[in-house]
């Protein structure tokens, strides 16, 4: 029945209107009302189809529309996977360098790496009648991107260049920055390596980074089946333990690389609880150049993002004027390779 219902809604106006979806739910108005304003207080089962509504008819409130339709805001929104990792920081030191003087403010909201949360909170900022948009990476869920569209909202991308020409990025080639690892230790003799990446799934930041790093190595002899590749979350004990995991798996390994300086810290961590020297035994590489790299016993050899740049950047494209856009709507950024103790010439290992 609700199906039906939404075949009836006018798919030409950007919209629907409370009292659609609550047509469409086949409910009154004021639980659509609670759903959206207090959820805690409806029944599990009816909220989420009313959400599930919500979702599929691309609902935003009245009232983002009318502020928008009346003045500028001058309020940009950041939406970034997690809050946790201290790269994001530094690209919102950035932005906030260029916006706070030129009288625009930040706000900004984490997913857990969920796309499908994403769509919700693009939602919630859209609503809240935000000038701007920030994402991070280039792939998103088709409804993010035609609510941003609808809606008329101005977006970027960040941490990724899109294929697509038609959406603004202000970020760099993980591919090559995975690419930089591989061949440095490809110089450096190793040919039993281990990947630590991030987890790749909705994450083209991670799953490029790897690409990157495998097709390189190969690029340089080095056989796929000497690889070992373990995908983990961004966390210090995740690095730790998936560094054990490669051990186990191969003994023979004398160089990581990890898809951040998180999962690099642990597994610096791993080596040493498995009574392995770095850089002397085992050769580890991060991906970041976070300020803790620097500070590290050995220090950490790295692939430095420029993250804070990156935020001027992506500051400077929402405050152009119209005329000046495409002037600051593609920049790509380059990443380099930071060598420091953890890395040293490959030798064999009995």
């Amino acid at each position: 029945m609700a199906l039906e219902k939404m075949a009836n809604i006018d798919r030409g106006r950007q919209s629907p209107t409370v009292v659609e979806i609550a047509k469409c739910a086949g409910c009154s108005i004021a639980t659509v009302s609670r759903v959206l304003n207090r959820p805690e207080t409806v029944a599990i089962d009816l909220r989420e189809r009313i959400l599930r509504l919500v979702d599929e008819l691309g609902y935003v409130p009245n009232g983002s529309a009318r502020a928008l339709r009346s003045s500028r805001s001058r309020l940009i929104g950041l939406i970034v996977p997690t809050l946790d990792a201290a790269i994001f920081t530094r690209m919102l030191e950035g932005l906030e360098s260029r916006l706070a003087p030129a009288g625009a403010s930040l706000v900004y909201s984490a997913t857990g790496y969920d796309l499908d949360r994403e769509i919700r909170v693009v939602r919630n900022l859209i609503e809240k009648g935000v000038d701007g948009i920030i994402l991070v990476g280039s792939h998103h869920r088709k409804e993010t991107l035609k609510l941003l569209r609808e809606h008329k909202v101005r977006f970027a991308v960040t941490y990724a260049l899109s294929e697509d020409a038609s959406i603004p990025c202000m970020g760099f080639d993980n591919r090559s920055g995975g690419a930089l690892a591989a061949n440095y230790l490809a110089d450096l003799g190793h040919k039993t390596l281990a990947v630590i990446a991030g987890v790749t799934r909705d994450n083209d930041r991670a799953s490029g980074r790897l690409e990157g790093f495998l097709a390189m190595a190969e690029r340089r002899g080095i056989d796929r089946s000497r690889i070992v590749v373990v995908e983990s979350p961004y966390e210090f004990s995740r690095g730790r333990a998936a560094a054990r995991l490669i051990l186990n798996q191969n003994r023979n390994v004398t160089a990581i690389f990890c898809g951040s300086d998180v999962l690099a810290v642990g597994a610096l961590r791993g080596c040493k609880d498995a009574g392995l020297c770095v850089p002397q035994d085992m050769s580890i590489i991060g991906f970041d150049n976070l300020d803790i790299a620097e500070y590290l016993t050995p220090g950490l050899t790295t692939v430095d993002v420029p993250a804070r740049l990156m935020g001027e950047e992506a500051a400077n494209y929402f405050l152009a004027d119209q005329n000046s856009l495409d002037i600051h709507s593609r920049v790509e950024l380059e990443t380099r390779l930071i060598v420091r103790e953890s890395t040293a010439p490959a030798r064999d290992r009995q």
